[in-house]
């Protein structure tokens, strides 16, 4: 009698802390709303700036951002995250006042290392009668260093409506006044532009919508907890930033318009790889966990995660090998629109990075953080032989080539590692890593043997690939029994 009471009398307990969860979850809609346009905007920028500005200048635009981008994740030691995650012991007013110093301090020495830095930036790009456009790079970031972090730290209590609000209000006015300055005829300068427009709405509404007032401080056990967090994130950023200045050596040693074309072509390919790569790990971390918690053999669905990555790479890849050069000439415009080579090798390079994420899920249920920070560490390192065939050659499908069979290389070495610190069937692993890696490169050969064929061929020819690779997958499914496996997760 006792036991249908007491489930009767937790019943709403539970149902409101459900209803409490949802909620929560559902609150952070506008932030997710937000983050997808900031990832669309440059893409929007770039399509505007490819038509309003000669290629000459359009490529020196791009390397501002490039400049901006290297410098800020180079530096960037989380503070923004450390205000939403600082322990309840730190009192909030005077913990947020020492990240306020901080920021300040960090943004005051970048803006100094780019004033100083402006002349060789310029000359670096063949640009040095725009010295002054590279050395306003200086007083941006150190207007990005008052922004209040109050409206950050209004994430902690699931209150994600302000921070949308300046991201998107931020990068919508950035993008009109982008578009708007370079239709008027600024050049180059348009970019700059944008990036002042930008940079003055996130500090005016950061102030505006924050709780707390914008104020200067110190503590030292504040400041000691968000230098120790942030430690650690340098070093990843050190490798994020190395393997992102691809752009800034096709810049510099192939000129401002091989890189408008290069920025155009590889960015717009990698662009949505961000995003499904932050939609697969949240769909599959979940069960991940409750292996986990249940205690359950993981290798089942470890085999179906890494088969599952590598028939989203090879679709991937294949995509950008059959319709990259088109669609990115009919959104472009004809000087944008590279070779079919190029969007083969492009699809080779973005489907070994959306492999480079075989240990995520796994690692992050168990806490195995190293791991990760190993596949950006191995990420970074390819981007070297890829610059030393880059300075050689200057030849820019050599260097996406070499680029991402050094990346495959790494993620040969990772999928060892991986092997290592989890069950994964290494037969599997093994066909899920080398098909996607090797359909696409079988249309990069096919690109260089015929470069003349017409698309009805083309077509032809890649239909034929991609049925025999999915015929190769549907074969290890029904061998291994994964496909029951998979329908049963579904």
């Amino acid at each position: 009698m006792s036991d249908p009471t007491i489930t009767t009398a937790h019943e709403p307990t539970i149902s409101s802390a459900d209803k409490r969860t949802d909620r929560k979850l559902a609150s952070s809609t506008p932030l997710l709303l937000a983050n997808l346009v900031e990832t669309l905007v440059p893409l929007l920028r770039n399509i505007a700036l490819a038509h309003l500005l000669p290629p000459e200048q359009f490529g020196l635009a791009i390397s501002l951002a490039v400049v901006l981008g290297l410098i800020e994740v180079l530096s960037d030691f989380g503070l923004p995250i450390f205000a939403v995650r600082k322990p309840d012991a730190l009192p909030s007013a005077t913990a947020l006042a020492t990240l306020h110093s901080l920021a300040l301090i960090r943004s005051a020495w970048l803006a100094l290392i780019l004033l100083l830095l402006s002349p060789l930036i310029a000359h670096l790009f063949a640009a040095q009668s725009s010295i002054w456009l590279y050395a306003l790079l200086g007083p941006v970031v150190l207007m990005r260093g008052f922004e209040n972090l109050g409206v950050k730290e209004m994430m902690r209590r699931y209150a994600f409506g302000r921070e949308a609000l300046v991201i998107a209000s931020s990068q919508s006015v950035g993008l009109a006044a982008t578009i708007a300055t370079a239709f008027a005829g600024a050049g180059m300068a348009a970019m700059i532009i944008g990036m002042i427009a930008t940079a003055a709405v996130t500090l005016l509404l950061s102030h505006l919508l924050s709780p707390t007032p914008y104020r200067l401080g110190w503590q030292a056990q504040a400041a000691a907890e968000a230098t120790a967090f942030g430690k650690p994130l340098l070093i990843n950023g050190a490798a994020v930033a190395l393997t992102t200045c691809d752009r800034l050596l096709v810049g510099a040693w192939l000129g401002p318009a091989v890189l408008a074309l290069y920025n155009v072509a590889y960015g717009t390919a990698t662009l949505p790889r961000s995003i499904l790569a932050r939609f697969l790990t949240s769909a599959f971390l979940p069960l991940f966990v409750e292996q986990r918690d249940r205690g359950r053999a993981m290798t089942p669905l470890l085999d179906i995660w890494v088969l599952s990555l590598s028939a989203i790479a090879l679709l991937y890849g294949w995509g950008l090998g059959l319709l990259g050069d088109r669609a990115l000439g009919l959104v472009f415009g004809s000087l944008y629109q590279p070779s079919r080579l190029f969007m083969c090798l492009a699809g080779m390079g973005v489907g070994v990075k959306i492999l480079m994420l075989l240990p995520t899920p796994a690692a992050y249920a168990d806490g195995m953080t190293r791991l990760i920070s190993w596949g950006s560490i191995l990420s970074a390192l390819s981007m070297l032989p890829a610059a030393i065939c880059l300075f050689v050659w200057r030849n820019l499908e050599l260097f996406i080539f070499a680029a991402a069979l050094a990346e495959f290389c790494a993620l040969v070495v990772l999928a060892l590692l991986a092997c290592r610190s989890f069950a994964f069937t290494r037969s599997i692993l093994l066909f899920a890593v080398v098909l996607p890696f090797a359909s696409v490169g079988s249309l990069g050969m096919l690109a260089v043997m015929a470069p003349a064929m017409t698309f009805a061929g083309w077509l032809a020819a890649c239909s034929a690939i991609l049925i025999c690779a999915l015929a190769a997958y549907g074969i290890v499914l029904h061998r291994t029994g994964a496909g029951s496996i998979l329908f049963a997760q579904a």
